[in-house]
């Protein structure tokens, strides 16, 4: 479930910067819906924040494949992927943070434009999280987003860092659907 939930969250905050700005600071960003190309250089370092009831939980098998998938997203990776992204994407905004940390996180929000969303952010509970983004529209067919956190339960922290960036590809998705 951890697992998941870092994967997720690295894919908004990848996906995020063709979104817009948090309700309470509804800025959009200059984007355009569609499909959009993202190449995303990111690095992950330090242990897992896996809570030790969880591991307790899991077979010897599935802690030894969670383990070796855990190992294998550290350091440097490299990944392109296509988004659809729509305008009730855009129009959602940044709130992917809020959920992922049920409802346990806060935000910063330094510049909130509509070619530029940075700030912090903070999540606490069980695993803590906080860390630095900055989301910037070059053009309505162009953006990148750079982005640090750090995620913690325990002794156990993680550390994430990412670059994105974006480029519009056109108005149709062909058979790609957009993410729920």
């Amino acid at each position: 479930m951890l697992g998941r939930r870092l994967v997720l969250l690295t894919y908004w905050l990848g996906v995020a910067p063709a979104l817009p700005a948090l309700a309470a600071d509804n800025t959009p960003l200059n984007v355009k819906p569609g499909l959009w190309e993202m190449t995303s250089d990111s690095e992950r370092s330090g242990t897992p924040p896996i809570p030790p009831e969880a591991l307790a939980k899991l077979t010897p098998q599935q802690r030894a494949q969670l383990e070796a998938a855990m190992q294998q997203s550290m350091g440097p990776q490299h990944r392109v992927m296509q988004h659809c992204v729509t305008q009730a994407d855009i129009d959602k905004g940044f709130d992917e943070i809020e959920r992922m940390g049920h409802g346990k996180c806060t935000q910063n929000v330094a510049s909130s434009t509509s070619t530029l969303r940075a700030g912090t952010f903070s999540c606490t509970g069980s695993q803590t999280m906080s860390g630095t983004y900055r989301f910037e529209a070059r053009s309505p067919e162009s953006m990148v987003a750079h982005w640090e956190m750090s995620v913690s339960n325990g002794d156990k922290t993680m550390q994430m860092k990412s670059v994105t960036e974006g480029k519009w590809l056109g108005a149709d998705c062909g058979d790609l659907k957009p993410k729920d």
